[in-house]
């Protein structure tokens, strides 16, 4: 039987949290609002260990037994936590590493004194809005916007 597992982050998971990053950000030319959102949230590719160093983020990782399928990065910003990013290959999006993922990063806010937990998720993305609202995380706001080019 194989064990789901969350753990932080580490400088030995650079190589694998840049490749899960990179096949997330392919995923977002899915959904409307990806393009804004990758300007939004950016890339962070080869500086992966500066991340995990910054004080206003915090990275988790899970898998299964030792490899790692999902990350999930939060911004902290004024007493609010903010889910940037969270993203579980494809081939495990079934096996609880999202919700698993989800989990303990609530622990982790609550543990640490945040007012909320917010998350960002793209309209019409809705296994990533399953994702959050299986775990209590429900729309708040909802900005729409018209380009003016």
């Amino acid at each position: 039987m194989m064990e789901t597992f969350v753990r932080q982050g580490s400088k030995g998971d650079t190589d694998v949290l840049e490749i899960l990053e990179s096949e997330a950000r392919l995923s977002l030319a899915e959904f409307r609002g990806g393009d804004r959102l990758s300007v939004e949230v950016p890339i962070i590719g080869p500086k992966w260990a500066l991340a995990l160093e910054d004080r206003s983020l915090h990275v988790l990782v899970g898998g299964l037994d030792e490899s790692v399928m999902g990350f999930l990065v939060v911004r902290i910003k004024d007493q609010i936590a903010i889910i940037e990013q969270v993203f579980v290959t494809h081939d495990a999006r079934t096996l609880g590493v999202g919700d698993a993922l989800v989990s303990a990063i609530i622990v982790w806010a609550k543990s640490n004194s945040f007012k909320s937990l917010d998350a960002l998720a793209l309209p019409g993305d809705r296994e990533t809005k399953n994702l959050y609202e299986r775990s209590g995380l429900v729309a708040r706001l909802i900005t729409v916007t018209k380009t003016l080019e």
